[in-house]
């Protein structure tokens, strides 16, 4: 039996009695999916990213070393910079997106302009450079 079978339930009272079952299920369309506005599913969707640096990535730019601070990063895609700054503090979280970023995985994407991108390979290198020297640290510590 399909889940698409027309049901053959009689409406119970004389109001519907034109209607078949299916109309009463399905309300008929009475605009076209064209002219729908953007507004009536607005509700439904995700907040945007924000498109200005949050406070947070502000500090977070603040305690990098001057030649690692992502300036353009931060001019020009602030939402990219807000996504490096909440996941800094995990690794794991941090080298995922950060692989997302640098790699077209889909076939499609222009690239980052040079300066963003080297921006990007920086602030990877110093993460990698500050996980080594905490497990470096932890190493010593064990002991």
């Amino acid at each position: 039996m399909s889940i698409y079978r027309a049901f053959d339930l009689q409406p119970q009272s004389d109001i519907h009695g034109d209607e078949t079952m299916e109309e009463t299920l399905v309300p008929r369309r009475t605009t076209s999916r064209m002219s729908v506005g953007l507004e009536e599913y607005k509700h439904l969707r995700k907040a945007a990213p924000a498109d200005m640096p949050l406070p947070r990535t502000l500090k977070w730019v603040a305690s990098l070393p001057l030649n690692v601070q992502p300036t353009a990063l931060l001019r020009h895609y602030a939402r990219i910079a807000n996504g490096i700054a909440a996941t800094w503090g995990h690794a794991t979280s941090l080298r995922s997106y950060m692989d997302c970023l640098l790699s077209d995985n889909r076939g499609t994407r222009q690239g980052f302009p040079p300066e963003i991108l080297s921006e990007l390979v920086a602030l990877k290198r110093y993460h990698d450079t500050l996980k080594a020297g905490s497990s470096a640290d932890q190493a010593t510590t064990s002991y």
